[in-house]
């Protein structure tokens, strides 16, 4: 048993070493490869275009074929010979019968029309499956690298406040300064020891997010990592999208918008066929059959002469006599009553609803409904993207201008904590204002990763909504 876990520890430690970090385009097509929504549109496809088919075929008569082993007990009269029978008879029936639909007010094409528009919307429906998994897989992926990048920065930040203290240590033994300043340096790094803490644990909880989001085994949860640039290494421009330019690519390209116009359509085709059963139908029947009878008895050879039979008596007193014949019989063969027994029919039959107890007006009714709430359910899909489009316009215009004036902030900041350690050095200013200093650093590099981040989010949501691949 210790043996087995030495081997799997081993086995796991060498997956970990030789798993590689994921970027961004990696972890979105594996989620999307994975993805329980994405699979899930597939599988409704996959029903519509087999509803489709049907939608089709439909249109192609029936056929059925039908065969009866049965016997009948009494007094009853053998449908094949028109005789009464009052023993055990068997009969065997065999048909094969076709409808034919000539006209019924175009509902079939209006079906195919229909099922064509539903297919589409199911295939549109992946891609917006796929929309969705990729803007959970971006939100993850940039909150774990921003976190890291705030991780980074807070380690950095920390290991200046260590060195603060170990030449604070010196000056205390100097006695150039007192304890006290010492005491406030430690009590600085430990809040920004906590602060690293907590943003480790944050970063931890949003790579399980994206670990889930990538529908990853826990095996690979162990082993898993991903690889973002450096935020230095990330362009940041200001943005220059007209809002109505890119809502009108957004509306042109975005699958969702796309799905809720076809069901919008598939609607309307909803009411064609419905008013379709209010037309009379004319359809072709064509049938096909045959049976066995076991009363069903043939002549064997020739009538055989026997004894005469007294039928009257003359005006004399002399009898009168008739011959009498016997004949043999058998009971005709299988085969041979199939040929004599085979019948065919051909009718047309048209249909005229007059009074269906309101079917068919509450079905028109009910598909006009239906259309009404597929027009909302448009309005709704417009409505929201036209909202998410301003937002994130909003929310990377706003996340540039805290950028620039949050890397400021944090390039003033910097010198201001050099400035001030060499200030504290020389016993100008006390431990407490530089904590000040170095708090507000703190601050001001926190904000200007958030607001990088806040940009980059912004802007790869408005690239998800207008079709535009996904990298960074």
């Amino acid at each position: 048993m210790r043996a087995s876990l030495i081997a799997v520890a081993i086995v796991s430690s060498g997956a970990l070493s030789a798993q590689q970090a994921w970027t961004l385009e990696q972890c979105v097509k594996r989620a999307e490869e994975r993805s329980l929504a994405v699979l899930n549109a597939g599988l409704d496809a996959e029903l519509a275009d087999r509803t489709r088919d049907q939608a089709y075929w439909d249109l192609a008569p029936d056929l059925n074929g039908v065969a009866t082993h049965g016997y009948n007990y009494g007094r009853v009269i053998d449908r094949f010979t028109n005789t009464f029978a009052t023993d055990r008879v068997r009969t065997n029936n065999f048909y094969l019968s076709s409808t034919l639909s000539l006209f019924e007010g175009l509902r079939k094409q209006g079906t195919i029309k229909r099922a064509d528009l539903d297919a589409k919307a199911a295939l549109l429906g992946i891609e917006a499956a796929r929309n969705q998994v990729r803007l959970e897989v971006v939100q993850a992926f940039l909150d774990v690298a921003s976190l890291r990048e705030r991780l980074t920065a807070a380690e950095a930040q920390a290991a200046s406040t260590r060195e603060q203290i170990t030449r604070t240590q010196a000056l205390v033994d100097a006695g150039r300064v007192a304890r006290a300043d010492l005491l406030v340096i430690d009590s600085q790094l430990a809040q920004e020891e906590y602060t690293i803490t907590d943003l480790g644990n944050q970063a931890d909880q949003r790579m399980l997010a994206l670990g889930r989001a990538l529908q990853l085994e826990p095996g690979e949860m162990l082993a898993f990592n991903i690889q973002a640039p450096a935020i230095s290494a990330l362009r940041i421009t200001e943005p220059s999208a007209d809002p109505q330019e890119v809502l009108a690519n957004v509306l042109r390209t975005n699958p969702s918008f796309a799905q809720a116009e076809t069901r919008m359509a598939s609607a309307e085709k909803s009411i064609d066929v419905a008013r379709a059963g209010s037309l009379p139908s004319l359809s072709l029947n064509g049938s096909l059959g045959t049976g066995y009878s076991g009363r069903n008895f043939r002549q064997v050879g020739e009538p055989v002469l026997g004894a005469p039979l007294v039928i009257g008596s003359t005006s004399g007193g002399d009898l009168v006599y008739a011959p009498t014949y016997s004949v043999n019989t058998e009971l005709t063969p299988f085969g041979d009553q199939l040929d004599q027994n085979l019948n065919q029919s051909l009718s047309f039959t048209l249909n005229v609803p007059l009074f269906n107890n309101m079917q068919n007006r509450l079905t028109i009714d009910r598909a006009r409904v239906q259309r009404e709430q597929a027009r909302n359910g448009l309005v709704s899909v417009r409505n929201d993207l036209q909202r998410n489009v301003l937002d994130a316009i909003v929310a990377q215009r706003s996340g540039y201008r805290q950028f620039v004036a949050a890397t400021k902030a944090m390039e003033a900041a910097a010198l201001n904590e050099a400035y001030a350690n060499e200030r504290f050095t020389q016993g100008v200013i006390t431990s407490i204002e530089l904590s000040t200093v170095k708090a507000a650093l703190n601050r001001s590099t926190a904000d200007m990763i958030a607001a990088k981040y806040q940009y980059l989010m912004a802007q790869k949501y408005l690239d998800i909504l207008q079709g535009l691949p996904v990298s960074l």
